[in-house]
């Protein structure tokens, strides 16, 4: 019997000692579970962190009564997706063509982290004292569209200016008026311009550009120039023409600083059953190319100053300066105004133009 229980404790005894020296089943699966973290760790680290986006300011000069500008606006973020090096983040501030509020909106654009700023200003000198302080602080800036008119070289510290040529939007629409006026037969016509008279050179710029090129065809003709210094909107325009019709008795063909101002000088025409009237405007408006497509006869052009090519250039001029440290010009040129008439609207998809 000793013998027996003597045989049996060593049997147990053995059966233990074999278990314990075997490895535990869940092993070979925490060790996988190590390794599979430790190659998730390798990937992360290999992966690159994204650069934080570079923030842009853009103080635009009129959103609320010029929607022209949302062009602009169109313009920067074609860019950007065009370029997605660039990686720009933008910040869009609207000055109501208000100087006081582009300054707060300039000190603004800067206060919110903007390393660089694309100034549509509103008016041609205001915003330059603000300009030099930043400038000496590191922050560029590109001016569009309104070119800055600084008392000496000191005051030009902005990188390059971007804008089309406002001569050449007066030329184009006095071009217009003198193809119509040719088929009148007149020798002395009679042409009108509403001006802005608060825009200063670039108001006069189109001024000189559409009398130049109807005196240079009739030098016997009369130009009457008109400045809105109210609102600058289609209601101040018209109030400001209504007078105008009743001193005037004869008025062939009449262009305006924008669309606005010919859009208003049209509405007092119809209001004094002026029928005689033709029109000419200049920006591009979907009122004006409107009237065109659909026949209305006393419009008889457009002239198209693409403002999605502004705000494209101005953001590549922003891009080189600030990033690729290149010298831009101190002027961006941009392509010459296009003459949109009743013969040639049907060769242009404006409809699907976003910003009108």
């Amino acid at each position: 019997m000793k013998k027996l229980m003597l045989v049996v404790s060593i049997l147990v005894l053995s059966s233990v000692l074999f278990t314990a020296c075997q490895p535990a089943a869940e092993t070979p699966a925490a060790e996988e579970v190590v390794v599979e973290e430790s190659a998730a760790e390798e990937v992360a680290a290999e992966e690159p962190v994204a650069e934080a986006p570079k923030k842009i300011g853009v103080s635009i000069m009129e959103l609320s009564a010029y929607t022209w500008y949302l062009g602009v606006i169109d313009g920067c973020n074609q860019y950007v997706a065009d370029n997605p090096e660039a990686n720009f983040e933008f910040q869009f501030e609207d000055s109501r063509s208000d100087v006081q509020t582009m300054l707060n909106n300039i000190e603004n654009l800067v206060t919110a982290g903007a390393e660089g700023v694309i100034l549509f200003p509103a008016d041609p000198n205001s915003a330059i004292p603000m300009m030099k302080d930043y400038v000496a602080q590191g922050i560029p800036f590109v001016i569009g569209d309104y070119e800055q008119q600084p008392a000496s070289d000191d005051d030009i510290v902005w990188e390059t200016y971007v804008g089309h040529n406002m001569k050449a939007l007066g030329v184009a629409a006095g071009e217009i008026a003198v193809d119509y006026l040719n088929t009148l037969g007149k020798d002395d016509p009679v042409a009108m311009f509403v001006s802005r008279p608060t825009s200063g050179q670039v108001s006069q710029d189109r001024v000189d550009g559409f009398t130049e090129t109807i005196l240079a065809a009739f030098p016997n003709a009369k130009i009457i120039v008109e400045g809105d210094v109210g609102a600058g909107s289609a209601d101040s325009a018209q109030t400001l023409v209504e007078n105008v019709l009743q001193r005037e008795p004869v008025i062939d063909v009449v262009s305006g600083h924008n669309d606005a101002e010919v859009r208003g000088a049209y509405n007092a025409a119809v209001a004094a059953n002026r029928t005689e009237i033709k029109f000419i405007g200049i920006a591009g408006a979907v009122e004006v190319l409107t009237y065109i497509a659909e026949g209305n006869e006393a419009w008889i052009g457009e002239v198209l100053q693409d403002p999605v090519v502004l705000g494209y250039q101005a953001t590549d001029a922003m891009y080189r300066t600030l990033f690729l440290g290149e010298e831009v010009p101190l002027k961006y040129e941009l392509p010459q105004p296009e003459k949109i008439t009743p013969d040639n609207i049907a060769d242009y998809d404006w409809q699907t133009w976003s910003w009108l």
